[in-house]
């Protein structure tokens, strides 16, 4: 991964495309223009999962959120 103050850089297998985190803020930037804010990353983590490409589709055509689910 690259990184430049306050920034880190990669190709991004599972979303076939770079991506940036900015790593005071916890966002990450792709592309193609979609984000994911640092509440969204945790919701991953915290399943031990990484973004599907499948997920990242759908959250971009519905401008959508990664939230946790309710038990």
């Amino acid at each position: 991964m690259k990184e430049h103050a306050g920034w880190k850089y990669k190709y991004s297998n599972e979303l076939q495309q770079k991506v940036a985190l900015h790593t005071e803020s916890g966002w990450l930037f792709c592309e193609d223009g979609t984000k994911y804010s640092p509440e969204e990353l945790n919701v991953l983590r915290e399943n031990h999962q990484n973004i599907s490409l499948q997920a990242h589709i759908v959250k971009k055509l519905f401008d959508g959120k990664l939230v946790r689910e309710d038990k």
